[in-house]
């Protein structure tokens, strides 16, 4: 009996040294899961001021939106331009009250951005610039996989209209 308690002893410490490894793995799974991308860059009080910002511009856009005339929402929703034409019909439309509020709402989310930028520890500048990069990369790939794929439908449709 006195030789399987070196044994158990083994198998404990073995045993314990695998659940606490899992606990911090889980705690370390749970802490990443918890803030997500940029949540991990910024400070709460920045965070408070994203969203404060995005809120702002939120209420402008509608204020812009409920300025507009029947006429200017047809252009808006008419499918048949594309986005620059229907941009160049709708600012051919303007009133000056609606260019003044452009020209306002773009000199605040200017003011916005700076106060933003302010704020930010060169640290957090390359997080951030390093974080851009990635996702630069990783919609690239996406890309380059839907362009493959797009290709090989086009493929094996020529070659069922063959047979």
């Amino acid at each position: 009996m006195k030789s399987l308690q070196p044994i158990f002893l083994i198998i404990a410490f073995i045993f314990s040294g695998i659940v606490s490894a899992q606990d911090v793995n889980d705690a370390q799974q749970a802490q990443r899961k918890g803030k997500k991308g940029i949540e991990r860059i910024l400070t709460p009080e920045q965070l408070a001021l994203l969203k404060e910002q995005n809120d702002l511009v939120k209420s402008q856009r509608e204020a812009f939106k409920n300025s507009m005339s029947d006429e200017q929402l047809a252009i808006l929703a008419d499918m048949d331009l594309n986005r620059k034409e229907r941009r160049e019909a709708l600012r051919a439309t303007f009133t000056q009250a609606q260019l003044d509020l452009l020209d306002t709402h773009k000199a605040n989310v200017q003011d916005l951005k700076d106060s933003f930028r302010e704020s930010l520890t060169d640290e957090q500048k390359q997080k951030l610039k390093n974080r851009r990069k990635n996702l630069k990369e990783k919609k690239g790939q996406i890309n380059e996989k839907k362009e493959q794929v797009k290709k090989r439908i086009k493929k094996k449709k020529m070659k069922n209209r063959k047979n």
